[in-house]
């Protein structure tokens, strides 16, 4: 009777064992949740401090996954944000971390937190928040799968990454600075000139001022009318056109003829003529 009994005991813990293997799935590693491959959200803030406040469902798939939805956000929180100021504080606040069954072969899932930034006194202050949801359909496998569970976080953690950096930068742009703590605003990089250092803007290269003809410095030019006087006197007006206001010519100076070369008209010739 023992060795029956041992054979049947044998036989119900073999069978149990089976069972067991069906229910389980094959043993698989998953890579750990990182974001460091993304572009860091610099902030003008001395610290940042991350906190979980949220709630566990009752019907939660979360503790199964292999990184479960929260942790995956705090592991963002601490890769993507940068404290880059001297003084002020920002709080990464986990509100909402869930996966849970929504149907045959479905699971869904949905993360919602929210950053507040405040200055050294509290008066300056501001906050963001960035909510995502999205459904998985495994099809044929099984949805409770620490395979479909990691592949659901990992679609949320895409649409929050790309949420949480669109919030920040439309609502908090005031608060982000460069990678040494430069504000991105107020004399940070976008408000630089678009003039490279040294350039003259004045006068502009569309309107120069030495261009223009009132500007344009023209000297005295000789008068091509007086280029042209010939060398000798005019028969008619030897020193000039006859126009007064023009400037005077000078004549070449005539000598008198030698004396004995003028001869006075013979009484003959005044005779002839009188007649």
């Amino acid at each position: 009777m023992g060795m029956r009994h041992w054979i049947g005991a044998s036989a119900l813990a073999f069978s149990l064992g089976l069972g067991g293997c069906a229910d389980n799935e094959p043993a698989q590693t998953f890579p750990p949740a990182d974001y460091s491959y993304l572009s860091q959200l610099h902030l003008n803030v001395a610290t940042i401090n991350i906190q979980d406040e949220a709630a566990p469902t009752p019907d939660s798939l979360s503790a199964k996954a292999p990184t479960p939805p929260d942790q995956a956000l705090k592991q963002m929180a601490n890769q993507r944000l940068v404290a880059s100021g001297q003084t002020g504080q920002a709080n990464f606040i986990i509100k909402q971390a869930y996966i849970s069954a929504a149907g045959d072969n479905v699971i869904s899932g949905a993360m919602d937190v929210q950053l507040n930034v405040a200055d050294a006194g509290n008066l300056h202050t501001g906050y963001i928040h960035a909510r995502i949801s999205r459904k998985l359909d495994t099809g044929s496998k099984s949805a409770t799968s620490r395979g479909s569970l990691y592949e659901l976080t990992n679609q949320m953690m895409q649409d929050m990454n790309v949420e949480l950096e669109f919030q920040i930068r439309k609502k908090l742009m005031s608060w982000m600075t460069d990678a040494i703590g430069n504000p991105l605003v107020n004399g940070g990089v976008q408000q630089q000139s678009l003039t490279a250092p040294g350039t003259v803007t004045t006068p502009t290269a569309s309107t120069p001022a030495t261009l223009t003809p009132a500007s344009l410095s023209v000297q005295p030019q000789p008068s091509t009318a007086a280029a042209a006087q010939p060398s000798a006197p005019d028969a008619i007006f030897p020193t000039g056109s006859g126009d007064d206001s023009a400037p005077a010519v000078s004549a070449p100076k005539q000598k008198s003829p030698p004396m004995g070369t003028l001869q006075l008209p013979s009484t003959s010739q005044n005779a002839s003529s009188g007649g």
